[in-house]
């Protein structure tokens, strides 16, 4: 009887066990999947450029998880262009402008925090902008004799400079605002605000690019800009606050089709396209710095553009953007309260908002998200 007792003493130890096990390991996956992507934004602070990484929930808040030394430099001033900070295809690795030392950091990003792979020259002074195609990146670098340079991505996010790739703009005084490849892969473009122009590139599968195709924006002060899904470029111009959208060629020939549409803000910078397949129709944000708000078009079947709404939600300062993958959720970083804004895009083009966290340096620049 003795030997009975302790038996099911034993066995119910082991059972309770194994319950508290199983809850634990029930919580910890409930937290997994709570935790839906990620958000990243640079501070650009001159004494010591950090990635600040968010860990994203499926309701859109976003965590502070910790905050990451490029081993670089900013500049600590808003850099006047898009796409200073960008992930790779798969969000496992994530590439960042030190505008402050002329070089480009790769991060492995893991849900722990982010780990330097490595730290290369941007081929020129004041890198600004980055975009990325397979394992092929090119850096815009805005200042001196303003070009891009081309880098290739190892198997572990090592960058490596392309020789011979660099490739000048119209001008040294084109203060440009941001580079971008197509889907393709084929076609960069860059904007130039000082100049009025857009440089097109053609690019082969080498990753060499030929040109600039210099054209001439159909708005004054060409920004940021994003490709829709068929190809078409919707860009913004800051002057009078605008949105144009283009169709390129695959020789990088551009042809208007709508011509600067207005949003009645105040320099629109930013630019952002849906790509949910379960909306009606795609939709392209800017945000309005000067007037302190973001922009909605709706983008029609043949490219063209037309206004939703001049402020389809209001921002203390928008600057850069990014949208999650299937355009759920949109993230504006906002440059003078020192915030990122989180939206919920609503599949009509309107946008809710979800979230606010703040803290962040003024002055930041560049923003990723998935």
């Amino acid at each position: 009887m003795e030997l009975m007792g302790r038996v099911r003493q034993r066995l119910g130890i082991l059972a309770a066990a194994a319950l508290t096990l199983a809850a634990l390991a029930a919580g910890a996956g409930a937290q997994e999947a709570a935790t839906a992507g990620a958000a990243f934004v640079s501070t650009n602070a001159a004494a010591s450029n950090q990635v600040w990484q968010y860990t994203r929930a499926t309701d859109g808040t976003l965590t502070l998880l910790g905050k990451f030394s490029t081993t670089g430099l900013g500049n600590s001033g808003v850099l006047g262009s898009q796409g200073e900070v960008i992930l790779n295809s798969t969000n496992k690795y994530l590439f960042v402008v030190n505008a402050g030392s002329n070089d480009i950091t790769s991060f492995s990003v893991k849900s722990t925090g982010l780990t330097v792979v490595n730290k290369v020259a941007s081929g020129g002074t004041k890198p600004v902008s980055l975009t990325m195609h397979g394992n092929l990146l090119y850096v815009l670098n805005a200042s001196g004799t303003p070009n891009i340079t081309g880098f290739t991505v190892g198997a572990t996010g090592a960058l490596t400079q392309l020789a011979n790739s660099t490739r000048l703009l119209s001008a040294n005084t084109a203060s440009p605002a941001q580079v971008g490849f197509n889907a393709a892969g084929t076609v960069l473009v860059v904007t130039e605000k000082k100049t009025n122009k857009i440089d097109t590139y053609t690019v082969a599968k080498s990753g060499m690019a030929t040109g600039p195709l210099v054209q001439t924006s159909v708005g004054a002060e060409p920004f940021g800009f994003a490709f829709d899904s068929r190809g078409r470029l919707m860009v913004s111009e800051g002057t009078n606050s605008t949105m144009s959208s283009y169709s390129v060629s695959s020789g990088g020939t551009l042809t208007v089709i709508s011509a600067s549409v207005p949003d009645f803000g105040g320099a629109a910078c930013w630019v952002v396209n849906t790509n949910n397949p379960a909306f009606t129709s795609q939709y392209s944000f800017t945000s309005n710095t000067g007037s302190n708000s973001i922009s909605g078009y709706q983008i029609g079947s043949d490219g063209s553009l037309a206004l939703l709404s001049a402020n389809t939600a209001t921002a203390k300062g928008p600057l850069d953007m990014a949208l999650t993958p299937g355009s759920a959720y949109l993230y504006v970083v906002d440059g003078k309260t020192g915030e990122i804004e989180g939206y919920s895009v609503i599949s009509d083009g309107s946008l809710s908002k979800v979230t606010t966290a703040t803290g962040v340096p003024v002055g930041s620049a560049g923003m990723a998200a998935y």
